[in-house]
């Protein structure tokens, strides 16, 4: 009799603990699928494999599956900040492949055109594409049908938010911060090299021409963020109230014109010279006016004229190599 309850007793303990093994993988289920889940698609080879995915919501508020890893990328912005991030895409628009300062890092990305060649893009058998929000309804469609795509803002935010909404796609958060830590030293670096080639007022202004009839100031964006905010250089007052107003000011859109001058220079000048076209253009009639000739920038010999090839790209390699020049520039050191 006493064997009997003793079987019963065991058989009672099993069904217990089988039971408690099946509900809690049942709730461990529940959590994964909450920020992981498996799903199957085909590899080149047309073979079946699961993949990892996660839930992401992208700058347009949608909720979107993506690869937790990864492996193909095409992206129509952000090749400088995946870069940056140690990610290299497999495919990128064609103006992002033509910048001297990425020489030697963009070796085998696939140029995808522009505007996006669809069908080129599907050739490259993307994992993942990164957009933004200037990428049109028809095209974004289409390449939502390729793989997931995830439009990420560019206008919203700085350098650096633009890195970090990059890396949170990507999954590159601590690569992210590193970057960012290491150029925040290297501005420390600068900043203190510089120390005592610049009066304590001293303002700087920065203008850019582009082909017959534009000139432009600009605030802390593109070449002002590597002026302004990495070195913390003066902007003369007229951008310096902009700046307080707006700290994410950009630049004067419209022309300015030339009768400006003597009130938005400051004690120095940088004059970004975007095409060939601005040197017969409007670039040459500025440098013949007695306006340009009668500032004080000018005749003290403080006017630096720099390239749109690395400083007119805002994104994070393009920064850090304006950064580096900017340094040289106003110590002397030789390049």
């Amino acid at each position: 009799m006493q064997q009997i309850k003793r079987t019963k007793l065991g058989i009672t303990i099993c069904l217990v603990v089988l039971l408690t093994l099946v509900l809690g993988a049942c709730g461990n289920a529940g959590n994964n699928n909450q920020t992981n889940k498996e799903t199957g698609t085909n590899d080149s080879s047309g073979q079946s494999k699961t993949v990892a995915t996660r839930e992401y919501t992208d700058a347009t508020g949608n909720k979107i599956r993506i690869p937790a890893n990864p492996q193909r990328v095409v992206t129509t912005q952000y090749l400088d900040a995946m870069l940056a991030l140690g990610v290299k895409p497999v495919g990128a628009t064609s103006y992002l492949l033509e910048g001297v300062y990425l020489n030697g890092k963009i070796d085998g990305i696939a140029d995808i055109g522009n505007p996006t060649n669809v069908e080129k893009v599907l050739e490259l058998q993307p994992d993942l594409i990164i957009a933004t929000e200037d990428t049109t309804p028809e095209v974004k469609e289409q390449l939502e049908k390729i793989a997931p795509t995830v439009v990420v803002s560019f206008g919203n935010g700085d350098v650096f938010k633009q890195l970090r909404d990059v890396a949170a796609v990507l999954g590159k958060d601590k690569e992210a911060e590193q970057w960012i830590a290491s150029l925040n030293k290297k501005a420390e670096e600068g900043r203190k090299k510089l120390a005592g080639k610049f009066k304590k007022d001293e303002t700087i202004t920065i203008y850019m021409t582009y082909g017959k009839d534009v000139l432009r100031v600009y605030g802390a964006r593109n070449v002002g963020h590597v002026i302004y905010r990495s070195l913390e250089l003066n902007p003369p007052e007229y951008i310096r109230q902009k700046l307080a107003q707006d700290p994410k000011f950009n630049f004067v859109y419209d022309s300015i014109s030339m009768e400006k001058l003597p009130e938005l220079s400051g004690d120095r000048i940088i004059m970004l010279v975007y095409d060939e076209a601005t040197k017969d253009g409007i670039l040459k009639e500025i440098e013949q006016s007695a306006l340009w000739k009668n500032l004080p920038a000018v005749k003290n010999h403080k006017v630096y004229f720099i390239k749109d090839d690395p400083w007119f790209t805002y994104s994070p390699l393009a920064i850090d190599k304006s950064l580096d020049e900017a340094i040289q520039m106003f110590s002397g050191d030789p390049k």
